[in-house]
């Protein structure tokens, strides 16, 4: 019990640690990172506050990922592709679903009634995010990583970011997205963050123009392809 209350004491005090002025990064020197000397993945923007790019080393399985869950801290680290970290050991494992599809209420209660049994104390156990309908929220968390899921609750790969730099964290493209690759249709072009959020310009064809949050088309602007810059969205 006593490492159990230690860990979730240390998870708050790590998240209450990140405080990030608006002018912090101006004072940060980031290292040089890239594909040349990352053996990982580097993730742009991945470092405190979102100053500096990061290189993710990619953990095999049965490899501690501990450092995953610490809330509030960037991590460096993350289980490989097909891996997920098991909260009992905080070892990478393998999984057959990269994340559980189905009902996100049934998840939560299935949750609840966990914490329950344990009195609120488990370590590194996620409430889902459930919309009124039953469906997963476009954004859930695990440990100190927020990313994309299908309303079913699949992960949609490509959309993970640290949980503090979440809270403007929609996955509203990333989810039209998947859903337009699922149908086996071809030709429609989707331009999301790296948040899973629309960015501010999209594009049908070589014809670009500003976007709103659910990637419809605002005014009547128009620029070509190379020309993005003139939409100044």
């Amino acid at each position: 019990m006593l490492k159990i209350v230690s860990f979730v004491l240390l998870a708050g005090w790590t998240n209450a640690m990140i405080n990030c002025p608006p002018d912090y990064c101006m004072w940060r020197a980031c290292p040089a990172i890239s594909n040349g000397n990352c053996n990982g993945v580097v993730r742009p923007k991945g470092g405190v506050c979102g100053c500096c790019d990061v290189c993710i080393t990619q953990l095999a399985e049965g490899d501690n990922c501990r450092a995953m869950m610490m809330l509030g801290v960037p991590a460096d680290s993350e289980c490989a592709s097909d891996l997920t970290c098991d909260i009992e050991t905080f070892t990478c494992k393998r999984s057959v679903q990269k994340r559980q599809a189905g009902s996100c209420s049934a998840k939560l209660a299935e949750v609840e009634a966990k914490y329950a049994a344990a009195n609120g104390m488990l370590r590194g156990l996620e409430r889902p995010l459930c919309e009124a309908n039953g469906d997963f929220k476009g954004m859930q968390y695990q440990g100190s990583q927020a990313f994309c899921v299908a309303p079913n609750g699949s992960e949609i790969s490509g959309f993970m970011v640290n949980r503090w730099e979440a809270a403007d964290m929609d996955c509203q493209c990333a989810r039209d997205q998947y859903a337009y690759q699922k149908t086996g249709l071809i030709g429609r072009m989707f331009s999301c963050d790296r948040f899973g959020n629309y960015a501010p310009t999209g594009c049908t064809g070589s014809v670009c123009f500003c976007q709103d949050r659910s990637g419809k088309p605002i005014g009547d602007t128009r620029a070509n392809m190379g020309q993005l810059d003139a939409l100044n969205c």
